[in-house]
């Protein structure tokens, strides 16, 4: 059985560094027999930005969000998988918005019970970020780094971080190049 890897895209930047980079990041995982699926955050439909606070999704048995957009479509998906990879550039200190609006619907995937304690069908899973920034790593992608870090805690995952500090704000800058592999 060959794992199943999910990025998510999260830049606007169709030809950006940041989709550069997770071009090069894909390219080695299929090198390594493991089916890759992606999903980009930034073309979804929603009917509501990010999560209505609606908590109808912790009232109901079952996981996911009970708005029936692309998005929450999406967002379901994520139990499929055994890794999840956020790919990201970083905007102010954080995710790009339209990955936000994925991340926040992400809370349709746990519960809690009356002690408190979260239920998720994504824990054990890895969680990983691929992120590049205009920036250095501290007070940016540290930043961000410890944001998804602390989810992945949250939701018992094992966690991994590839960040790419000081990388050119020009789009396009990094260029894929497939006999570089």
């Amino acid at each position: 059985m060959s794992n199943k890897v999910v990025f998510i895209h999260g830049s606007p930047r169709k030809n950006g560094n940041t989709r550069a980079m997770s071009r090069i990041a894909i390219q080695a995982v299929q090198d390594n027999k493991a089916d890759v699926f992606e999903i980009d955050a930034t073309k979804l439909e929603f009917a509501v930005p990010g999560c209505a606070s609606c908590m109808k999704c912790h009232q109901s048995k079952e996981f996911g969000c009970v708005i029936g957009d692309e998005l929450a479509e999406s967002v379901a998906t994520l139990i499929e998988y055994d890794v999840i990879v956020i790919a990201t550039p970083v905007y102010w200190m954080s995710y790009t918005a339209q990955l936000k609006m994925f991340i926040d619907r992400m809370g349709s995937l746990m519960k809690f019970d009356e002690s408190g304690e979260i239920h998720t069908p994504l824990e054990g899973k890895l969680l990983a970020i691929l992120a590049t920034g205009g920036g250095g790593l501290d007070n940016n992608l540290s930043l961000l780094e410890q944001q998804w870090s602390s989810v992945a805690y949250m939701l018992s995952c094992r966690f991994n971080s590839c960040l790419f500090p000081n990388v050119p704000v020009e789009a396009g800058v990094l260029k894929y190049r497939s006999s570089a592999l």
